[in-house]
């Protein structure tokens, strides 16, 4: 499909839109934690780094800002659906927990160069273009200290049911009652490589679901 820059940027807040409905149908924190197994060994692995300040990138109702801040990271939250972000107050206000959460759009993080010694980003590039992905990861190289580290969990996506147009490098925009206006892509490996461009890729792993989980550092 060709599309315009205007096209683009429509159809971009359509899929903002899409997600800021979605948490506002959500009425009160789930305080289940995932059953994924990395998250125990992101932790582990943050320690061994010696990281202290963590950026949630695209936290939604922040339950893995607060899993990380239970094992004493200072961590901030950031994401574009306020209603998600409220509901990680709430969850925070209530358990006690001591975490920073935002609203922002991730395409204008709006942190100084240096800022956090590491940056999680747990299955939430597959809502953006490669290109607003790219503009993302760049954002992210400089905010992180030298020698910073980034986590992705990249998921298997864009093969379930749901009625979608795709875009010139791929991208699903759905089209369907339930999911108008999201936007969802499955990067290829090499995608991956390319959007890491700048780090130097510590480990990159495929789990029993297909998700591809990445270590990199900050060139």
């Amino acid at each position: 499909m060709t599309t315009t820059e205007q096209d683009l940027g429509k159809l971009y807040k359509e899929n903002l839109s899409f997600w800021e409905q979605a948490w506002q149908r959500v009425s009160k924190p789930h305080k289940e934690l995932p059953k994924l197994p990395y998250i125990h060994e992101l932790t582990r692995k943050l320690k061994k780094y010696q990281v202290k300040k963590v950026l949630d990138l695209g936290c939604g109702s922040g339950w893995l800002s607060i899993f990380m801040s239970k094992y004493h990271f200072d961590v901030t939250g950031i994401d574009t659906a306020k209603p998600a972000v409220e509901l990680g107050k709430t969850w925070a206000k209530e358990d006690n927990v001591n975490v920073n959460l935002l609203v922002s759009d991730l395409l204008n993080l709006p942190f100084e160069e240096k800022s956090f010694d590491a940056v999680v980003c747990n299955s939430v590039l597959e809502h953006f273009r490669f290109d607003q992905a790219k503009t993302i990861i760049d954002k992210v190289h400089k905010i992180l200290s030298d020698k910073g580290f980034f986590f992705g969990c990249f998921d298997a996506v864009g093969t379930g049911k749901g009625e979608y147009f795709e875009l010139n490098d791929g991208t699903h925009v759905y089209t369907d009652q339930m999911r108008k206006g999201m936007m969802l892509r499955n990067y290829t490996d090499q995608e991956l490589k390319d959007l890491l461009s700048n780090f130097d890729i510590l480990s990159f792993d495929k789990n029993n679901y297909g998700s591809r989980l990445v270590w990199a550092r900050k060139k």
